[in-house]
């Protein structure tokens, strides 16, 4: 599609795919992280969300709220959902968000 000046616009054609915000690897996953980015991220039917601020993160649940905070970025990765530590999961986990 293009626009009134003929440039075109891709964005009105494009459709959410999950595949497209999945991390290709942790260090992907860790260096956004690092960044201060925000990941939203659904696993077994929960919606779960990172954000970072100065170096420490916090998991929380989407609607309900934090379930843990102040922790360093290996401490995210360690931590367990439903016993599986989110290093082992978030490769194949929907990614519902990135934001930078």
């Amino acid at each position: 599609m293009r626009d009134s000046i003929g440039v075109e616009n891709k964005m009105s054609n494009s459709v959410y795919d999950p595949d497209d915000h999945k991390f290709e690897t942790l260090g992907e996953f860790k260096i956004y992280l690092s960044c201060g980015a925000n990941v939203g991220f659904e696993y077994n039917g929960i919606e779960y969300g990172i954000e970072g601020h100065n170096n420490n993160f916090d998991i929380w649940i989407y609607d309900k709220g934090d379930i843990a905070n102040n922790l360093t970025l290996e401490e995210v990765l360690d931590y367990k959902l439903d016993g599986v530590q989110i290093r082992d999961l978030i490769l194949s986990a929907e990614i519902t968000e990135r934001i930078m």
